[in-house]
């Protein structure tokens, strides 16, 4: 019975290492990632390199203006007797826009007007006097010397009281009402010139090399879109805003462009046609070394670049690549240079 027993335990032992040793046999260790990208390629994905127009742009947001635009405020401390202008008039340089009383003790414009007009009748009177020979060339050098102080005294009060417009243009804002009483210094009325206008834009010192008089732009409002050109671009950073002041001129002879708006506006810095552009995200850096890989007969070969300029996601390459050549775009981290690659959709 024993014998039975220790043949039967032989037997199911034997059975035991037969089927462990056919496992074994079945079983084959499996490749690494390696081994099948060296088979059957890298997968990746390809472009073909073709030219297109390139531009950057470089975008503001800026106060609009008249290309001429000035304030004027009252020089005296009194009540507004008459405004001969409102928003939207058209006015003439020298133009009385805003009077003030001319009874204000405190300026004498009577006694000034008076003087002035006493003082021209003496000097036209000595000036004929003069040229009949009845009178020096002394007396007339003294009549002539007060009417010009006397002129330059009344003008000078004149202005006092009546409020002149220093350019021709549009009234752009009225301030102040008849009846008002202001004081010295208080913002009366505004006159602009509004067939061009124009925006200062603060370009950083990397925005500034880009810039140069001239240069095209664009500005846009309220969804409509108005062409400029940079005419001045500061040689010296300002240090209030830390940035140099550009300024733009726009056309704006149809009068749609209001002084005051806050635009978009974008410089349209740099412009190529026929470059080689790629996105950025396609280099690979490598401290001061900038390379791509090409794909060619199913290997990638890596290629050393020279880029110029940057453009949102796009960046132009200048050496490295030409028309038809096949840019490899993604798979690039995973590959060397010769590597076999294996091109997907």
């Amino acid at each position: 019975m024993k014998c039975f027993n220790l043949s039967k335990t032989l037997f199911f032992a034997l059975i035991i290492a037969l089927s462990v040793s056919a496992c074994q046999k079945k079983v084959k260790p499996g490749k690494s990632i390696e081994q099948i990208r060296a088979e059957s390629g890298v997968p990746v994905r390809i472009m073909t390199i073709g030219e297109r127009d390139f531009a950057k742009d470089l975008s503001f947001f800026a106060k609009v203006t008249g290309i001429k635009e000035t304030m004027q405020q009252a020089a005296i401390e009194d009540k507004i007797v008459k405004i001969n202008a409102k928003v939207g008039s058209r006015v003439s340089e020298g133009q009385v826009i805003v009077e003030f009383p001319k009874d204000n003790p405190r300026i004498q414009y009577d006694q000034a007007k008076v003087g002035y007009e006493n003082a021209k009748k003496l000097y036209e009177r000595m000036k004929q006097l003069l040229a009949a020979g009845e009178t020096s060339q002394q007396n007339f050098d003294n009549a002539e010397a007060q009417f010009l102080v006397a002129k330059r005294n009344w003008e000078s009060i004149n202005k006092l009281i009546n409020i002149e417009s220093p350019i021709s243009g549009t009234i752009t804002q009225m301030l102040v009402k008849e009846g008002d009483k202001v004081k010295a210094g208080d913002n009366l009325f505004t006159v602009a010139q509004l067939n061009k206008v124009k925006a200062k834009v603060w370009a950083s010192p990397i925005e500034v090399q880009y810039i140069k008089p001239g240069m095209d732009a664009t500005m846009k409002i309220n969804g409509d879109v108005y062409t400029g050109k940079v005419s001045v671009v500061d040689l010296s950073i300002d240090p209030k805003h830390n940035a140099y002041g550009v300024e733009i001129v726009f056309d704006n002879y149809h009068g749609k462009i209001r002084s005051g708006v806050t635009a978009d506006i974008r410089i349209n810095a740099y412009k190529r046609n026929n470059a080689i552009v790629v996105p950025r995200r396609y280099i690979v850096f490598d401290g001061d070394e900038k390379f791509v890989f090409v794909e060619k007969d199913g290997k990638a070969y890596k290629q050393t670049v020279k880029t110029g300029i940057e453009s949102s996601i796009d960046i132009e390459i200048t050496e490295g690549l030409n028309p038809g050549d096949r840019l490899i775009t993604d798979g690039i981290f995973l590959l060397r240079n010769g590597s076999k690659v294996k091109i997907v959709n």
